[in-house]
């Protein structure tokens, strides 16, 4: 009679150990505390104000920062006395919408570069920036040359980007040639040299498309885009109160006040406005509910209306936003293109971003500042060129 010998299937499913059933137990808990507390306003801002009070708590000993978690030492950071006597004060029902600056006029307002008279601006043309927040419409290029480059960039930013790995508007810059041929275009780049100097690097650039019965943009401002992450500042500049961003808006199709063109509130660049959160009165802005403490009479609002193909330079400080694309038939499509001086120092050290307001994450794995115009003389960020041999050399005055 023969003998069977039977072997373990090696195949069969290792029952869990004690620590990894622990584990298991621990991160259903987690996720569920976590849901219950996203599942409830009270409860969200109930915790959000406790990590605010141990922020508060712990920023008068800095030299324990390097033993504090992550987030909590970027917060002990990024949110100073202020901002947390604002938001520690109202019970988190206001706050400031970025970290908190004021920006006084320049020494003087003539042109930080020498440039073609084609481009150049005059000491009066900056005085109008730094008085009101915004400087426009310039032009680009015509209407007919703009509709020829939107149908080819439409193909280009409906494949997923090399950057980020999925369809997105963001930072398109870094894999479609016919933005990074745009971008560099002197009409621009010369422009904003004499505004904020002759080195530029460009950090970020989004398209925004708004098509017919889109909502509206509500009013908001930013300036180290605190708001992002909502813990830490996503810029940092070594002056926060200088200009040390500028934002072109470029139009891809005519845009007017039906469809919904761009609209600022003329001299509210000058600080930095507080914000009711979750209020009866508040709006949305992307998926978060809030709404800035600012005069928005007609008065001071200026609306921008602009040909395709032409652009408006602004400082983020400036209160600015959309109505609704009240059109029947005529989207409402431009891009932001968003340039730094290269001191200012992008990301910190982290290879993950996450956009609070928006719900979603980036992998920074790919992503670079890139050198729009001279020099990177600093080096503090790390720096890509997409298409080295796409790039113009800077123009001489």
């Amino acid at each position: 009679m023969s003998t069977v010998t039977i072997t373990p299937d090696s195949t069969a499913a290792t029952p869990p150990s004690t620590r990894e059933r622990l584990r298991s137990i621990r991160t259903r808990q987690q996720t569920r505390i976590r849901g219950w507390v996203r599942s409830s306003e009270v409860m969200r801002r109930t915790v959000a104000w406790l990590l605010m009070l141990l922020v508060a708590a712990l920023r008068p000993f800095p030299l324990l920062k390097p033993l504090m978690p992550r987030a909590l030492r970027h917060s002990v950071e990024s949110w100073d006395g202020e901002m947390l006597r604002v938001y520690l004060g109202s019970f988190g029902r206001r706050a400031y919408m970025d970290q908190p600056c004021h920006m006084p006029d320049p020494p003087s307002f003539a042109p930080r570069i020498e440039s073609d008279p084609r481009w150049s601006l005059s000491e009066a043309d900056i005085r109008q920036f730094y008085e009101q927040g915004f400087l426009g419409p310039f032009t680009l290029c015509s209407p007919e040359e703009m509709a020829e480059l939107r149908e080819v960039l439409w193909k280009e930013i409906e494949q997923p980007s090399k950057a980020y790995g999925f369809v997105t508007g963001r930072d398109r810059h870094l894999d479609c040639p016919t933005v990074w041929k745009l971008l560099q275009r002197p009409e621009w780049t010369e422009r904003l040299a004499q505004l904020l100097g002759p080195n530029l690097l460009l950090w970020r650039s989004q398209l925004f498309l708004k098509n017919p019965g889109a909502a509206e943009v509500t009013w908001h401002q930013a300036s180290t885009y605190l708001s992002e992450e909502a813990y830490k500042a996503t810029l940092h500049p070594q002056n926060r109160d200088e200009l040390f961003q500028l934002t072109t808006w470029v139009a891809f199709d005519d845009v007017d006040l039906e469809n919904g063109c761009m609209q600022f509130l003329k001299g509210t660049h000058r600080k930095i406005h507080t914000m009711k959160i979750g209020s009866n009165d508040a709006e949305g802005f992307a998926r978060a509910r809030v709404k800035l403490e600012a005069d928005t009479s007609p008065e001071h609002v200026v609306s921008m209306p602009m040909k395709a193909g032409q652009f408006v330079i602004f400082s983020e400080r400036c209160i600015h936003g959309s109505p609704p694309n009240r059109s029947a038939d005529r989207r409402r499509w431009g891009m932001a293109f968003r340039a730094i001086l290269p001191s200012v120092k992008v990301y910190d050290e982290e290879l993950l971003h996450r956009v609070f307001y928006l719900e979603e994450e980036f992998s920074l794995e790919n992503w670079g500042a890139v050198v729009l115009r001279g020099e990177d003389p600093l080096g503090l960020n790390r720096l890509v060129d997409p298409f080295p041999e796409l790039r113009r050399p800077t123009p001489t005055a």
